[in-house]
């Protein structure tokens, strides 16, 4: 093991009540700080004679609301947002998610403003209307890459005509030390750079659920995605990359942040990986609530029998996977390519059960990527309600889709079925955030994502070869029909889809009984490819069956409708 950062950081707060506990000042400021905490510091500085008022630095104007606020009798809400030349499209449009699903049965509309950084709300109770401008703080920052965005801050106004300046926060200085340490250490020339690159962050912040869908308020869980994107991009760019390429093989970077109290402690160390895992009772696959462990995975294979082709992972663990025979074109269901993704490693199991019963042949991967998928557990076990992306990729860094150099490792499971079953149809299932997915340092929507940062429900998307356009169209649009059928799904992406319009301003996909589906060309072996997309990052109960139950349709009507020859 060898440490490159070993730091802590004074927490803001008390710097703040230390700094201005004396009477007679006026205080106003914005911290990465749960509202509890800001409370609790009001009280101190009141008692000394402080007037203060301390805001949320990140979404606030969703914690306007939550805060501020009367909700009980609101009939109808009207925000002008900022229009930043720094900031990407629908900026300060998506940072306002999810309040149009939040204030349920008022109407909300959001329209153009100016580029002072406030939103200007107008908030009517009946005929009672009354505006407020609620400050967004944000600044001018360059990552590393020397890359500009419009961040959100600190920041601190000692006077009512004074517009303030912004605040270094603990929150901002973990980051900058963390992306400073990384690029500024001498990393090996050859891929993989490292093993493990360890982060661990005990900071305080904000973590609070809302009552709307799985969403939630997680200073932490952005932090792990901004640091775990950041340094991706960082390696990316120094070896000549461009930030969408999946190839490059970094190694396994792992930010591990948790809850802690006073000061925000950072570590970061290079170690090496390992054979760990996680176990946990077994559940009945239809009615599973949460993911399987690897072993009940493993037995569940062991139990459908076919013939095994089974091949080792980066870092040893078995890719699980068989042929059953049968009728039919060929076919390959596969789950767990990112592993996050939890709710199509049940999906495939429950799916494999029933074409066997069926009689229709297939191969099956159930859990492609079982390195990240033994770190997800791990980090489960602090945050479980954390999307955890930096257990997405394999444990060489690279999605494992995409390698293309030897030796293929996990990717050898997939080719080999490929070539067994002369595929014609891969039903490859996937999910993504089943809440919002920010970056705050970033500019806070995630560069490039802006399409995948809040949920628009379960949806399809249909890849193909040249010249198959019409054959993929016809066969979505049968496939959605069928998974539409499911109960409860229908009303679940209908909640989801009118969210994400108000808050994205509309629908960039063709909606099919209430699923939205994609189709695109593609060069990758077979010849049609369906990913379904269901929003199963962090979800639990009865939300988690909902997904694999969904996940299960989806393979079970694609083979029935490629058995009856739709992609012949």
């Amino acid at each position: 093991m060898m440490q490159i950062l070993a730091a802590d950081i004074p927490r803001s707060l008390d710097r703040l009540v230390a700094d201005y506990a004396r009477a007679g000042t006026s205080l106003e400021a914005w911290l990465f700080e749960g509202g509890q905490a800001r409370r609790d510091a009001e009280a101190q500085l009141a008692a000394a004679g402080v007037r203060a008022r301390l805001r949320s630095a990140y979404k606030p104007l969703l914690h306007f609301f939550l805060e501020e606020v009367e909700l009980s009798g609101l009939t109808a809400v009207t925000v002008h947002v900022p229009s930043h030349p720094l900031a990407v499209e629908n900026r300060f449009r998506l940072e306002a998610y999810p309040l149009a699903g939040l204030l349920k049965g008022v109407q909300v509309r959001f329209e153009q403003g100016g580029e002072d950084l406030h939103y200007v709300v107008a908030t009517e109770h009946g005929a009672r209307r009354v505006e407020h401008r609620v400050f967004a703080p944000n600044r001018d920052r360059r990552n590393i890459l020397g890359e500009r965005a419009l961040a959100p801050c600190g920041w601190i106004k000692t006077a009512d005509d004074a517009p303030g300046e912004p605040l270094q926060t603990e929150y901002e200085l973990a980051f900058d030390g963390i992306m400073a340490a990384v690029a500024g250490f001498e990393w090996q020339k050859a891929e993989p750079f490292f093993d493990v690159l360890d982060i661990a962050v005990e900071t305080t912040g904000i973590e609070h659920r809302l009552s709307y869908g799985d969403e939630c308020v997680s200073t932490r869980e952005a932090l792990h995605e901004d640091l775990y994107f950041s340094i991706l991009e960082y390696f990316k760019s120094v070896n000549g990359l461009d930030a969408e390429d999946r190839r490059l093989q970094v190694g396994q970077i792992v930010p591990d942040i948790r809850a802690g109290t006073g000061s925000t402690k950072i570590r970061v160390t290079l170690r090496p990986g390992d054979l760990s895992t996680w176990t946990d009772a077994p559940q009945p696959l239809e009615t599973a609530t949460r993911p399987l462990a690897p072993a009940q995975i493993a037995r569940e294979v062991e139990a459908l029998g076919g013939a095994r082709f089974d091949v080792v992972s980066g870092q040893g663990r078995p890719v699980l996977a068989t042929q059953i025979p049968g009728h039919g074109p060929g076919l390959l269901v596969s789950g767990g390519q990112h592993a996050n993704e939890t709710s199509g490693v049940v999906g495939a199991l429950r799916a494999a059960a029933a074409l066997k019963r069926r009689g229709i042949g297939f191969a099956l991967i159930p859990q492609e990527n079982p390195d990240g998928y033994a770190l997800h557990g791990t980090l489960r076990r602090h945050n479980p309600r954390h999307m955890h992306h930096a257990a997405r990729f394999t444990a060489l860094g690279d999605d494992l889709a995409f390698r293309e150099k030897e030796p293929v490792g996990e990717q050898a499971a997939r080719l080999e079925a490929f070539r067994r079953t002369d595929a014609v149809l891969h039903v490859n299932l996937h999910g993504y955030p089943a809440h919002e997915w920010t970056r705050p340092h970033s500019g806070y929507v995630p560069p490039r994502s802006a399409l995948w940062m809040i949920p628009k429900g379960f949806f399809l998307i249909m890849r193909h070869h040249p010249g198959r356009r019409e054959q993929a169209e016809s066969f979505i649009r049968k496939l959605a029909a069928r998974v539409a059928l499911v109960p409860g799904l229908k009303e679940f992406n209908q909640a989801h889809l009118g969210t994400f319009a108000a808050h994205q301003g509309g629908m960039p996909h063709p909606v099919h009984d209430s699923i939205p589906c994609v189709i695109g060309e593609s060069r990758f072996v077979p010849p049609f490819t369906i990913v379904a997309e269901y929003p199963d990052e962090t979800i639990y109960g009865d939300a988690f069956q909902l997904a694999h139950t969904v996940q299960m349709t989806t393979v079970v009507a694609a083979a029935e409708l490629l058995a009856a020859g739709e992609l012949a």
